[in-house]
């Protein structure tokens, strides 16, 4: 439910119902009462919001920053029961593998081995008292097991009455206001990104959500400051806008502050037209120079440029049909606004800066030398330049063949790089990291630098440059305030960055390393998956969706070479599952019930890949329309799975592949459809997609691409159904011949993990694709059942999984 909400306090009035203190009302001029339960009120300003949301959704931010929370008191007696009943920690796990102590990679192009790679199967039962983990079931659920507790009062909610400490928007939007005062601004915009364009990112560089109290990857927020305003404390509105992914999410998490704006809705405006034509009427309004502000390291210089155009056309439009001046300036803020701030409400977090390691060729496929010198080779040739720029921190491990954990889940670490003919320049903080490493630096002839020389540098390389008629190639991640250093103006705008497309494109030992990462990773969730059905099921005990993903942790933290998650696990149950990147809480989430749908969407960092994988299951009686949805879901990976096209093709052409069956009964699902993978990198590689946003269509599908392929659907409050399997483009052996000179491609998938038997409606599915399920269930019968014991649950639950349609 939305409202347009003016932004005088006058549009809102805080009653009581009934009464009683308890209890409030909120009363929007022209509209009825909404009725919101709150504890009794504390003093201080409140926005209306701050009364409606009691079931925030959880995410690194929430966790992470010093937002606090307290306990769900609806749960306390079960936590504590938890706590008593839980005997001892969980069992010792086997940490992960030193770099260069794991098994040396197979032959190029050759599928692993499955049995040379180390998995941990499950011993024998002796007898009725010893689990199939061979261990006591306290020990295996990372918060014990403690029996049914009857007194427990709507055990399964996932909307549970939670007495949380807000994020209070009102007094950050009112000293926000104030720093835009100050600096003349009619409008501020904070993206979500980082100085290098991170999708995901550091709590210190997550101001976006620190502004608004929207916790989601993605979405920009704006906000504007009235110029007519006289009061002492300034006014104005603001807005977030995001993708499909969040607008669930992003409901429940934003107060009335804020508008949401839907990204691709039609007729909902974009944040670019939204700020833009509110500083054209306060232009109008008050014959002022209405400006617009953003910080030049945060936003990219092509993004610049897109609105400055939009921003004249508006403009001029308007200026036509009312014949009046207006005045509207997009201009760069030196310092953060909300840097600012931060401190007045709590301690800004602090930038880590942890070790690095160096990705030897078994795991790379290719030297450092190998990978700069074909770059230079291709790409300096190709646009005429003598120098490249890069800020993308990916693009910078990847060619470096250097890893880091600055970043959680993102196996990266903060640093610009400057590529020129016969050298390489790195800037990072902390370089004492690289000591370790110096000779590998001095062989790749790389100058380590301090991380903010990088703006002197690029000054005066660009007059070096310039005097001899040599240019500077940067890509279109490169920030405002990089291209603001270019005094000299001698760059051109790689369409797409060189770096990211070498990347995009897996060698040989890339490929192996993945298929090897997806058996391992396989290995973990059918142990895990098994372990939850019988927890729920067989032992009818309770566990919520942040044990479970505990319990999920613990079996990949098993596994050879294990680095780390690569996301924030998505553990979610019935209604949990429609919000698309819920992730729940310790404090804060649902207990999982086995008569509604589970959603897990994970994945793993090892040496050798990265993997993600999505399943949905029921372990109870799923519905008939949970099955109907399900399998329709099913037909569509299935068929981008089996899909052969020509060379030439974008993400954007084959979407509709997946989406055709649940198009055909009038559903569709509100995010892209695959995303590249990077191999021991960011889990989002964004050279290349499936899907309806700009960037599936401007990247080709290309042979040794790594993409998800994740169909999904969401009922809103009700449940989620996503599969995601994990596959690599590659050229069709069938077909040799070429059409117009292209080859034919298709997909290979190679994520091996089974589909939930009792949510598939065979009568649904065509001879074929049964057939493709079957032997999929096949391949991974054969990979996994001689790594239990037959007297274990999970060898049962494998067997009951993968038999035959």
């Amino acid at each position: 439910m939305s409202h347009k909400v003016n932004n005088k306090p006058s549009m809102f009035s805080l009653i009581s119902s009934n009464g009683t203190p308890g209890a409030t009302t909120i009363r929007q001029a022209n509209a009825g009462h909404r009725y919101v339960s709150r504890t009794v009120s504390r003093p201080g300003y409140y926005s209306p919001g701050l009364l409606s949301r009691p079931n925030r959704r959880s995410s690194v931010y929430l966790r992470r920053m010093t937002i606090n929370r307290n306990e769900a008191r609806a749960m306390k007696g079960y936590f504590s029961e938890c706590a008593s009943m839980s005997t001892s920690e969980n069992g010792s796990m086997h940490e992960s593998s030193p770099l260069g102590q794991s098994q040396a990679s197979p032959a190029p192009a050759a599928a692993p081995d499955p049995s040379k790679i180390s998995l941990t199967g499950c011993p024998e039962e002796t007898s009725r008292e010893v689990t199939p983990f061979g261990r006591d079931p306290a020990q295996n659920s990372p918060l014990g097991s403690p029996s049914r507790n009857p007194h427990l009062r709507n055990p399964f909610s996932p909307s549970r009455n939670v007495e949380n400490s807000e994020v209070n928007t009102s007094l950050r939007l009112q000293r926000l206001r104030e720093e835009m005062a100050h600096n003349d601004l009619c409008a501020y915009v904070i993206p979500s990104e980082d100085a290098h364009q991170s999708e995901y990112t550091s709590p210190v560089d997550q101001r976006r959500a620190f502004i608004s109290g929207f916790s989601g990857s993605a979405g920009v927020a704006v906000v504007t400051r009235d110029l007519s305003c006289m009061n002492d404390v300034p006014e104005g509105s603001c807005a977030l806008s995001t993708d499909g992914r969040y607008f669930t999410q992003a409901s429940h998490e934003l107060d009335y502050n804020w508008r949401l704006l839907r990204q691709g809705v039609k007729d909902e405006p974009t944040w670019q037209e939204w700020v833009i034509t509110d500083a054209i009427q306060q232009s109008l309004d008050t014959g002022k120079v209405a400006k617009i502000g953003f910080d030049p390291k945060l936003v990219t210089y092509g993004e610049i440029q897109g609105i400055k155009k939009l921003c004249g056309e508006l403009v001029e439009s308007r200026r036509a049909s009312t014949g009046k001046k207006i005045d509207v300036e997009v201009v760069a803020v030196r310092e953060n606004l909300v840097d600012a701030i931060w401190n007045d409400f709590e301690i800004k977090p602090e930038r880590e800066f942890k070790p690095v390691l160096q990705l030897p060729p078994k795991y790379s496929g290719e030297p450092t030398n190998c990978k700069i010198n074909r770059m230079r080779e291709k790409y300096f040739l190709k646009y005429g330049c003598n120098m490249l720029i890069l800020n993308a921190l990916d693009e910078i491990c990847y060619l470096l063949n250097m890893r880091g954990d600055d970043i959680e889940y993102n196996p990266l670490f903060y640093s610009y790089l400057i590529v020129r003919e016969n050298s390489i320049s790195l800037y990072t903080e902390k370089p004492e990291r690289f000591k370790k490493y110096q000779d590998y630096l001095e062989m790749t002839n790389c100058e380590l630098k301090g991380y903010d020389d990088i703006w002197v540098d690029i000054r005066k390389a660009s007059g070096e440059l310039f005097e001899n008629h040599q240019r500077i190639l940067i890509t279109k991640a490169a920030s405002w305030r990089m291209v603001n250093c270019i005094l000299a103006k001698n760059f051109v705008v790689a369409p797409n960055s060189p770096v990211q497309e070498m990347k995009e494109v897996k060698n040989m030992t890339e490929l192996s390393g993945q298929r090897r990462s997806q058996i391992k990773d396989g290995f973990a969730l059918i142990r895990y998956f098994s372990w939850l059905e019988k927890k729920l099921t067989k032992d009818h005990e309770f566990i919520n969706e942040y044990e479970a993903g505990l319990q999920l942790l613990e079996y990949r933290k098993q596994l050879e070479n294990f680095r780390g998650l690569s996301f924030e696990t998505i553990s979610s149950t019935g209604s949990n599952g429609a919000i698309i990147h819920y992730a729940p809480k310790k404090d804060d989430c649902a207990i999982i019930n086995p008569n509604k749908l589970y959603l897990c969407d994970s994945g793993s960092q090892f040496l050798e890949g990265t993997t993600d994988t999505t399943r949905t299951l029921h372990f109870g009686t799923p519905t008939e329309e949970e099955r109907v949805n399900y399998t329709l879901v099913l037909k569509g990976q299935i068929a981008l799975a089996e899909l052969k096209f020509p060379e030439g093709l974008t993400g954007f052409q084959i979407d509709c592949i997946a989406r055709q069956f649940l198009w055909q009964h009038g559903l569709d699902y509100a995010h892209g459809t695959g995303h590249g993978v990077d191999s021991y990198g960011p889990v989002h590689s964004m050279g290349v997609g499936i899907g309806f946003r700009p960037y599936c269509n401007d990247n080709v599908v290309r042979a040794g691409h790594l993409i998800s392929d994740e169909p999904g659907y969401y009922k809103p409050d009700a449940y989620g159904i996503r599969l995601e399997n994990m596959v690599i483009c590659q050229y069709d052996p069938e077909q040799q011949s070429t059409f117009n000179g292209k080859r034919f491609l298709r997909f290979e998938t190679v994520t091996r993990v089974p589909y939930c038997r009792r949510l598939i409606k065979v009568s649904m599915l065509t001879e074929n694709e049964k057939v493709w399920i079957n032997k999929f269930h096949k391949e991974i019968w054969d990979l996994y059942h001689s790594k239990f014991s037959k007297r274990c649950w999970e060898y049962e639950w494998l067997k009951r999984e993968t038999s035959p349609l």
